[in-house]
């Protein structure tokens, strides 16, 4: 309810008590009468959003949201949210009418203190910390070359020169190319180029499939160990693996019929298929056949990772289907072995649609020792990242699922700057950002590296920084052969928290605590307004960037609805409304007429009236103040802060992004709805204030929304949980 409203209400009820009723003053007079209040809510109004605004990008982070990445899509969240709404409600209203004011008075203090520490935390940030330098990037002069493989921690790739020529050379580099470990040139079948080249590490060295042939490598010196004029995608070499306690005639037989030597397998033609197949008449424990059959969605031409683990299992993506796969041991039963058989699999996933996987990394999460418990991230088309833990008897457990607004081009796990744990550089759409520690706090540092490829590798370089402690980086970025760097120069600040330790927190917490003590001493009305702004500026954010927009929605929706009940129906809302106000708590912005000097006495006397009675005087400054309750300005609010986080973020006019332009537009719809809920204000009507405000805002989100951003402003995959 708009608590301007109720106090509107109470002026109007007594003088209805004890005098007569007289010709009202016509709306425009009332209007005018009340301009200066108005105009001085109306101000706060915006400047608590403006607030909020300013330092949503502080709180615009994953592990920062209520309920995660994962909650910003759940319905039943917010629902949620409301019924602690409704528990709240009916608690104060309990404890008033037990007479424990106290209770009431600290406990809401006390929240509204933390609230107002996650808005000056951030100003003040602002104001001690620099801001880090921006990432540039540059563009290497390379002749057309593509990375084909990252090795787990980022620092070493493989790379193919001129691949489509058919005689490309294989090249082992680390350190961003500075270091060349070994090449190999490339010899495809007689009469035939190399399209792709796939990496495999295995037990004995390097697997190479450049599509004509299968190649096995030394890992050191690049050196031709074994070969196979065998058509393949990727290669793979499966180990000899006894039993912890093998049977006397227990025996490994390849599918050549050789005992205790390594099989060779290929992925081709969406089947995979041994190399090479006889029989020497010894039908042992296996009879390989033609092969074993990939799942329907599997695509062995489209292949963006492959890595074997442990002698048993390998790990395989292709473009909408990855599996971890066990290797075959009994073989296809019978005297003539014919295809028909699936691959055994341990762990499978499948996209739907037109979903696609475009991008693949693995190594240690963000917050782990680098050499850690292995994690496989793979980003999609649709904006997801995909986490799984792998582990090397082929057991995958679900880790995370991150969805972004864009696309997923590039992902990779790598140690910045020598800090001892991974950190997560991802390429969104253009837009490269970078996560650290267990939280994925994002970097308020990126950079738009452009570029139309699918998938773009990236590898990286740690350098030293002789004026720091810690390394600087330079990451390297492959896109359709053309590459390109980002210098990254480390600071402290990359791995500031909201911590109260240190100086920011330190004087956000002493000018809070300031500010608190002001409010008890001398709540005057610039004081109660000050703290308000804050608060409702904290809320907002903290809510807003939770939930995406069409949950927002729902729960402004839900709000108004119970707010016009708890107004007009029950009334409750009167009740909790002069509760706050007996208590001079800052749950309300002020706007006085005559702004004075010394205290406001917003609350009217406790006793009951006489009816044969004129009231007493409205108390200092009460008679030309208005009120407006910090909800309503929070919920519209929300919608603001909800569309700058959520919403695509595109180019807008004035070198402002859309999303801004929206949650202006939508700011804009509520002080529309303001301006219709005065006119029932200045009659001295009751009127619950969300169903204005929150109508307004809603319909300024539809308007700017369709206006700066087209249909992908209203398009999220919500659901109940």
């Amino acid at each position: 309810m708009s608590g301007d409203g109720f106090a509107a209400k109470r002026r109007a009820e007594d003088a209805e008590k004890v005098r007569p009723a007289v010709n009202e003053p016509s709306l425009i007079e009332q209007l005018k009468d009340q301009a200066g209040s108005m105009a001085g809510m109306a101000g706060m109004f915006v400047v608590t959003i403006l607030l909020a605004m300013k330092i949503q990008p502080f709180y615009d982070h994953d592990e920062i949201r209520a309920f995660g990445s994962e909650g910003a899509t759940k319905a039943g969240f917010i629902l949620l949210e409301l019924v602690f709404i409704f528990i709240f409600t009916a608690l104060i209203i309990y404890l008033a009418r037990r007479n424990m004011q106290k209770f009431i008075k600290w406990g809401v203090l006390g929240i509204l203190w933390i609230a107002m520490m996650y808005t000056l935390y951030p100003l003040t940030a602002m104001v001690l910390v620099p801001d880090p330098p921006a990432l540039t990037e540059d563009n290497i002069d390379v002749s057309e070359a593509y990375i084909v493989a990252v090795e787990e921690g980022g620092a070493n790739f493989f790379y193919v020169d001129d691949p489509l020529s058919g005689n490309g050379t294989l090249m082992y580099v680390g350190n961003a190319g500075e270091i060349e470990y070994w090449s190999h040139e490339i010899t495809p079948e007689e009469g035939f180029d190399s399209e792709t080249v796939r990496i495999m590490h295995t037990a004995d060295g390097i697997v190479m499939c450049e599509g004509t042939r299968w190649v096995l490598l030394n890992d050191e010196t690049g050196e031709l160990i074994d070969d196979h004029p065998k058509d393949c995608d990727v290669g793979l070499r499966q180990e000899v693996t006894a039993p912890e306690q093998p049977p006397a005639d227990w025996k490994w037989e390849s599918c050549d019929g050789e005992d205790n030597v390594p099989q060779d397998w290929s992925v081709v033609n969406n089947m995979l298929e041994p190399i090479s197949f006889h029989n020497d008449g010894d039908f042992g424990p296996r009879d390989c056949g033609d092969g074993w059959f990939f799942p329907s969605a599997f695509d062995s031409t489209k292949i963006i990772f492959a890595q074997e683990f442990g002698t048993d299992h390998f790990l395989i993506v292709s473009s909408q289907w990855a599996g971890m796969v066990k290797f075959p041991t009994q073989g296809q039963q019978g005297a003539q072995a014919f295809p028909g058989e699936e691959v055994e699999t341990t762990w499978n996933t499948t996209l739907s649609g037109g979903e696609q996987f475009l991008t693949a990394t693995i190594g240690a999460m963000p917050g782990m020792n680098a050499s850690g418990q292995d994690s496989l991230l793979l980003g999609t088309s649709s904006g997801q990242v995909l986490g799984w833990d792998v582990h090397e008897n082929g057991t995958v457990e679900d880790r995370m699922n991150m969805q972004l607004s864009d696309s997923v081009h590039g992902l990779l796990l790598a140690d910045c700057c020598s800090g001892g744990s991974n950190d997560l550089w991802l390429i969104e759409g253009d837009h490269l950002r970078i996560f650290m520690g267990s939280g994925l706090r994002e970097l308020t540092r990126s950079l738009d590296v452009g570029g139309d490829a699918d998938r773009i590798s990236m590898a990286l370089h740690n350098i030293d920084n002789p004026n720091s402690d810690s390394d600087d980086a330079v990451l390297l970025m492959e896109d359709n052969g053309e590459w390109s760097s980002v210098q990254y120069e480390y600071l402290p600040s990359d791995q500031g928290l909201f911590l109260i330790y240190t100086i920011p927190g330190l004087i956000a917490l002493i000018v809070s605590v300031g500010m608190m003590i002001a409010l008890i001493k001398r709540p005057e009305w610039y004081v109660i307004n000050t703290v308000g702004v804050m608060v409702g500026a904290g809320t907002i954010t903290m809510l807003g960037v939770s939930f995406v927009p069409w949950i927002i929605i729902i729960f402004m929706v839900l709000a108004a609805i119970y707010d016009a009940w708890a107004v007009y129906k029950s009334k409750h809302m009167l009740e909790l409304a002069d509760t706050m106000v007996n208590l001079e708590l800052p749950v309300m912005l002020i706007a006085p007429q005559k702004p004075t000097r010394g205290r406001i006495q917003m609350a009217p006397p406790e006793a009951s009236m006489d009816v044969t009675t004129m009231p007493p005087p409205p108390r200092k400054g009460m008679e030309e103040t208005m009120l407006m309750g910090l909800g309503d300005v929070i919920f519209p609010g929300l919608l603001c802060i909800s569309a700058m986080s959520w919403l695509p973020d595109v180019e807008g006019p004035l070198g402002w992004s859309a999303p801004i332009w929206v949650a202006i537009g939508t700011m804009i719809g509520s002080l529309v709805g303001y301006c219709v809920l005065m006119t029932y204000v200045a009659r001295g009507k009751p009127q619950a204030g969300l169903p204005l405000l929150n109508g307004g805002a809603i319909l300024g989100y539809f308007i700017s929304g369709m206006i700066f951003i087209g249909s992908s402003a209203f398009v999220f995959n919500i659901s109940l949980f």
